[in-house]
């Protein structure tokens, strides 16, 4: 689990899965999707990678993004 998200740590079931999701059932009965890249479901995290929940692409889109609101107060 990602190190900022509060389920960090926790065993939870599987209820469902694909390739790059997961189902999960949380101990209020209910249940999550997240990306299974965030779990350890294949295994533990490969040592020494860097975790990001950014990618590039993103804060390509975000700087745009801030570069158009800026633009707006000219």
């Amino acid at each position: 689990m990602r190190r900022h998200h509060p389920l960090r740590g926790q065993q939870l079931a599987v209820v469902s899965g694909s390739r790059s999701q997961l189902v999960v059932r949380l101990a209020d009965g209910t249940s999550m999707r997240m990306p299974r890249a965030w779990t350890d479901a294949d295994g533990p995290p490969v040592q020494g990678v860097a975790e990001s929940i950014f990618t590039v692409e993103s804060l390509r889109e975000f700087v745009e993004l801030i570069e158009v609101i800026g633009r707006r107060g000219t």
